[in-house]
């Protein structure tokens, strides 16, 4: 497999590390988005995410990250959005292109993509504690039968996190989609690492990410999905 790192650009944030006074970074579109959090806890975490992704965006593109431009786009919709929902693109002032990003939160940690690569036309993290999944119920709704029987294999001792596992798989999947969970996640099978129930599946790769090589805890899950470029979507 090959190292995700080598195609897209990851990088692990601790979310209070992030110092918030660089809040002038954003735009006022993000800062409208921070006002709809009424818990403070939560509101600081989208504006640290906010913060860190422009930050890892300028470290790869070399544009100053108050430069950049948030231009995100809903295929559900079939419009511009404002950064709230849909798929997470910035303009470069450089090149004038539109690159095409992913961040994924869990409790203090934020996971974030991107790639100058231009063969890959989508990109999607998920990040999540081993045990995220682990409730009853979970599988029947949102896992597809191929991902049920995977689970009924498992040791009884693995399955909460083989379980967590699929889930942060499918997360990515949607993610690059840019539907979300305006998809049914049981629609899509991530039983192996090409997903099934996605247009134009052998362009799909999905990985799991060692949380260590990210520099996340060891008890995170992590998985990213890519899209090539060739699919008509």
């Amino acid at each position: 497999m090959t190292p995700p790192g080598q195609r897209v650009s990851l990088a692990a944030v601790r979310l209070s590390d992030v110092d918030l006074g660089l809040v002038h970074l954003l735009e006022e579109s993000e800062l409208a988005r921070s006002t709809t959090f009424r818990s403070p806890t939560r509101r600081d975490a989208f504006t640290a995410g906010r913060i860190a992704l422009r930050l890892h965006i300028s470290a790869l593109t070399g544009d100053s990250p108050k430069s950049l431009k948030a231009d995100y786009f809903c295929p559900v919709c079939s419009n511009p959005t404002d950064p709230g929902h849909g798929i997470p693109r910035y303009q470069l002032p450089s090149s004038n292109a539109r690159l095409r990003v992913s961040l994924s939160r869990s409790g203090n940690w934020c996971l974030l993509a991107a790639s100058l690569n231009h063969g890959i036309a989508a990109i999607g993290v998920d990040i999540e504690n081993g045990a995220a999944a682990d409730f009853d119920g979970f599988a029947s709704l949102a896992m597809t039968a191929n991902e049920r029987g995977l689970l009924q294999k498992a040791p009884p001792a693995m399955t909460a996190k083989l379980q967590t596992r699929l889930w942060v798989r499918k997360e990515a999947v949607l993610k690059a989609l840019g539907t979300g969970l305006a998809t049914a996640p049981s629609l899509i099978d991530v039983s192996a690492l090409t997903p099934a129930g996605v247009r134009g599946p052998a362009l799909w790769k999905v990985e799991d990410i060692g949380p260590a090589s990210v520099g996340l805890p060891e008890d995170f899950v992590a998985s990213i999905a890519t899209r090539q470029r060739g699919d008509a979507q």
